[in-house]
């Protein structure tokens, strides 16, 4: 007589693929502009995470509506013969009145300011602009609906920094204070595991 033990569960596979390279990313500035357009450094980027993720023989593609995603989705798109889904409100975090600007510049521009969102830069937000906590609350929720909407199939999505950081903090139920000690660079995929019990990171930042 034998006992399933751990009966056997679908699992939602997700592989996130942050876009590829932007002139605002060189020059280290804080940006949400969805207009923000692909370096050929980035599309160089996007065909070599394309090649490779060709293997994971994925189900769906999804993307953010970002210029920048939409375009190195387009060339993952070709690659695996997949057509892409935009998925609304996936956007990066919304930074208000920084948009554009570096740390460094808003330090010496504004150091009074600087200097309160650097005594939280978790619950702080930028003037007129999004927290990280507000950022994960959103993301979180977002992922979490479509793993229920996806269930057991294994999916791209093709996003932003800000939303794998997220994905991976509510992945691994870590304290939303570890954000910026997540590196998620341009053109790389983390994969995360989903059942109905909990969520398992198989990698995280792999460029190629």
């Amino acid at each position: 007589m034998s006992e399933t033990l751990h009966p056997e569960e679908k699992i939602t596979s997700i592989i996130f693929v942050r876009h590829g390279h932007t002139e605002q990313t060189e020059k280290g500035q804080l940006y949400s502009d969805p207009k923000a357009a692909l370096t050929e450094r980035g599309k160089q980027q996007a065909e070599s995470v394309a090649n490779w993720i060709v293997k994971e023989q994925p189900e769906l593609l999804l993307a953010s509506p970002a210029d920048r995603v939409r375009s190195t989705a387009a060339i993952v798109a070709s690659a695996l013969n997949l057509s892409i889904n935009i998925v609304a409100g996936l956007d990066e975090q919304h930074v208000g009145d920084w948009e554009s600007r570096s740390y460094l510049e808003i330090k010496k521009s504004q150091p009074e300011l600087y200097k309160q969102w650097c005594e939280d830069p978790i619950r702080n937000a930028p003037p007129n602009g999004e927290s990280i906590i507000q950022l994960y609350e959103r993301i979180a929720k977002d992922i979490n609906k479509l793993v229920a909407e996806h269930n057991g199939n294994k999916i791209i999505l093709v996003t932003h920094a800000g939303v794998i950081k997220s994905a991976i903090i509510d992945a691994l139920q870590m304290p939303i204070d570890n954000f910026w000690r997540l590196n998620i660079p341009t053109g790389s995929a983390s994969k995360i595991d989903y059942t109905s019990n909990f969520a398992t990171l198989q990698y995280a930042s792999l460029r190629f």
